[in-house]
């Protein structure tokens, strides 16, 4: 491994802007180049990072420039194809989420990263916060005991996105994509990740007024179902761009205008339950309700996901977001879209 990682960033979606920054900051290691043909926000990306190549076309920072790693932080349906250039290329690569269209798309990428020995890690910054990796080291310590259930949602009341591509099916947008891949991947990096075997699930375009005028509006903005996992566990999944709910909160005044965002998940085991921070412990008669203090954190979830990639690369590891738990998100997001189509469940195969 070199003494210093040459990282070049393309595009700036997501939380790759803000990882610019992180790792321009790390020890041995330097942002040489960016590619994206959008001035301000190349600007935005690099404020008070210097000596940084600009390109408005990625392939052109292919060809000047000697990287050992990118960064991908482009619209969905570009993720897989510009991946799969890196790989081929040997660069190590960090995708902004969704890591692709489909589970199809994922897998080749996965093959051909470990084909050539590079590190390939799709973004999940939320997997590095205290609360997600607090629900995960109690599941592995076995204090929940055997986990069964799961619930997690992501719900908004209104929301249209002035990016039209997350309304185009077409290009990979919609709120399973979107907010799902979040929601489902919360519960299920806590409950360590077990294989997939079956969706159940319903995707709905009820608010497609909402669209600015010109903008395409294809895709879902509401997704719920259920999801079966190779060791028995359950996880029951709700998201939506808009739905006309008040996140059971109580208005003011039956006249009042509610417009509210939840982002919920909660585990439940043969031991104990983990519930919005709090373990409940299970006793003859009910639960005994035990706050859980966040752990300390050393560092934001962005920053703590950006190291991540850097010790993945330089310790020759599998990173924390894996190719391999990549395509198995993907599986259930595929699954549950086809589920939807033909109205019953969907079986993934490995």
């Amino acid at each position: 491994m070199k003494d210093r990682i040459k990282v070049g960033i393309i595009g700036i979606g997501g939380t790759i802007g803000q990882t610019t920054g992180i790792l321009a900051a790390e020890p041995k290691v330097e942002v040489v180049a960016l590619a994206d043909p959008d001035q301000t926000r190349r600007e935005r990306a690099l404020s008070g990072v210097d000596g940084v190549r600009v390109f408005d076309d990625y392939h052109e920072m292919f060809d000047a420039c000697d990287l050992d790693a990118v960064c991908i932080g482009l619209p969905t349906w570009m993720h897989a194809p510009v991946t799969q250039e890196a790989l081929d290329l040997g660069l190590h690569v960090l995708c902004e989420k969704p890591p692709s269209n489909n589970a199809e798309e994922m897998k080749p990428v996965t093959q051909l990263a470990a084909t050539k020995g590079l590190t390939y890690m799709f973004v999940r910054q939320s997997r590095f916060t205290p609360r997600l990796m607090e629900g995960r080291r109690l599941v592995q310590a076995g204090e929940l005991g055997e986990v069964y259930y799961a619930e997690t949602r992501w719900v908004r009341t209104r929301w249209c996105s002035a990016r039209g591509w997350r309304h185009d099916k077409a290009k990979g947008g919609g709120v399973l994509l979107d907010l799902g891949i979040h929601a489902i991947d919360n519960a299920w990096f806590m409950m360590g990740c077990p294989r997939p075997t079956e969706v159940s699930a319903g995707l709905y375009r009820a608010f497609s007024d909402l669209a600015p005028p010109g903008q395409v509006y294809t895709a879902d903005d509401a997704a719920c179902g259920l999801v079966r996992f190779e060791n028995g566990c359950t996880l029951q999944f709700a998201v939506a761009f808009s739905l006309n709910t008040t996140n059971r909160q109580t208005p003011k005044a039956d006249s009042d205008l509610v417009k509210t965002e939840v982002q919920e998940v909660q585990l439940y085991g043969t031991k104990a339950g983990f519930e919005n921070g709090r373990l409940l412990i299970g006793t003859p008669d009910g639960v005994k309700v035990k706050p859980l203090s966040e752990p300390e954190q050393k560092a934001d979830p962005v920053t703590l996901q950006a190291r991540e990639f850097i010790r993945a690369i330089r310790e020759k590891d599998e990173p924390l977001n894996s190719g391999s738990q990549a395509v198995m998100l993907m599986q259930m997001l595929d699954a549950a879209t086809k589920s939807s189509e033909i109205g019953r469940a969907v079986a993934i195969v490995p």
